[in-house]
C-alpha cells in the first residue's frame, strides 16, 4: 500500500465503515443502559429503601426482612444482567476489531474468539443512528487527521496507541468515580442512621447490609477496571518502545501490530464498561490531547 495514513483517513469514513461504528456504539449503548439498571439495583436503591424505612417505619412489620430480600434479589438481577451485557460488549468488540483490521490494514487473527458479524446486524444497529446528523459526526474522522503525511504502518500503530491512550484514561477517571460513590453511598446511610439512637442489630440492618451489594460492585468493577488499566498501560509502553528511534520511513513489523491488536480486543471484551455520560464529559479535553501527541510524534518521526 502506497500511503498507509492516507488509506485510514480515506477509508474509515466510508459508508459501510461508518455503519459499523454507529452499529457497535449502538450495541454498547444498549449494554449500558442495562448496566445502568444493574447500578441503579445495587447503589441507589438501598438508599432508597433505608430513607422510606426510616421515615415511613410503619409500611412495614418486619423491616429487617426487606433488605435480607433486597440482597438476594439484587444479587440474582446482577448475574442475569451480566449475562446480556457480556454478551453485547463481545457483539461491539467484534464489529470495532472487524473495523480495526480493514481500515488499519492489520491482518485479520482468525483464531481470535470474536462474533461472526453478518451485514444485517450492522444494518439493523445502524439505521437508525444514520439519520441523526450528530451521531454521524460522532464517528467520522475517528482517527486523527495528524497522520496523513505518515505513508508507513507507522500510522496504524499510531491509531492504536490512540484507542489505548482513550481507554486508559477514561477508566483511570472511572475508577476514581467509583471509589467516589462507595464512600458517599457509605456514609449517607450512616447519617441516616445516626439522626437515631441505634443498635449494633440496627447498624447492621441499615448501614452493613444495604452497603453490601454497593461494595461487592464497587470491589467488581473497580479490581476488572484496574486489570484493564495495566494492561492498557503495558501496551501503551510497548508501543512507545517500538517507535522510539524510528524515522517517519520506518515500518512495524506485522505480528507486533497483530499482538498489540489481539491484547486490545481481549480488554474491550473483558473491561467494564464506561458511562456515557463519562466519555462525553471528557471526550473534548481527551480529542484535544490525542491530537496534539500523534501531532508531536510526526515531528519527531520527520525529525
Amino acid at each position: 500500500m502506497d500511503n498507509i495514513g492516507k488509506h485510514i483517513l480515506e477509508t474509515q469514513n466510508e459508508n459501510f465503515h461508518i455503519d459499523q461504528l454507529l452499529a457497535q456504539k449502538k450495541i454498547y449503548s444498549n449494554a449500558k443502559i442495562l448496566q445502568g439498571i444493574l447500578i441503579f439495583i445495587t447503589i441507589p436503591l438501598p438508599i432508597i429503601i433505608a430513607l422510606i424505612l426510616k421515615f415511613y417505619p410503619t409500611l412495614f412489620d418486619e423491616k429487617h426482612w426487606i433488605f435480607v430480600l433486597y440482597l438476594v434479589l439484587a444479587s440474582l438481577f446482577e448475574k442475569v444482567l451480566e449475562n446480556y451485557v457480556d454478551r453485547y460488549k463481545k457483539l461491539a468488540a467484534s464489529i470495532q476489531e472487524a473495523f480495526d483490521t480493514k481500515v488499519l490494514n492489520i491482518e485479520e487473527n482468525e483464531s481470535l474468539n470474536t462474533v461472526n458479524i453478518d451485514n444485517e446486524l450492522i444494518r439493523e444497529k445502524s439505521k437508525g443512528p444514520r439519520k441523526k446528523s450528530k451521531r454521524v459526526a460522532d464517528v467520522t474522522n475517528w482517527y486523527s487527521l495528524n497522520i496523513i503525511s505518515i505513508r508507513t504502518n507507522i500510522a496504524s500503530i499510531l491509531c492504536q496507541r490512540t484507542n489505548v491512550f482513550y481507554d486508559f484514561s477514561v477508566r483511570k477517571r472511572y475508577n476514581c468515580a467509583m471509589r467516589i460513590i462507595v464512600v458517599l453511598t457509605f456514609i449517607i446511610l450512616m447519617v441516616i442512621s445516626l439522626k437515631n439512637d441505634i443498635t449494633l442489630k440496627l447498624f447492621l440492618i441499615e448501614v452493613v447490609i444495604p452497603s453490601i451489594p454497593v461494595f461487592m460492585f464497587a470491589y467488581k468493577e473497580i479490581n476488572s477496571n484496574t486489570e484493564s488499566i495495566d494492561n492498557l498501560e503495558h501496551l501503551r509502553n510497548l508501543i512507545e518502545v517500538n517507535l522510539n528511534n524510528l524515522t517517519i520511513e520506518s515500518n512495524i513489523q506485522k505480528p507486533l501490530l497483530r499482538k498489540i491488536q489481539d491484547r486490545i480486543y481481549s480488554n474491550r471484551i473483558l473491561s467494564p464498561l464506561i458511562p456515557d455520560f463519562l466519555y462525553y464529559l471528557i471526550r473534548p479535553k481527551l480529542e484535544d490531547q490525542m491530537n496534539y501527541s500523534v501531532e508531536q510524534i510526526v515531528k519527531k518521526l520527520t525529525t
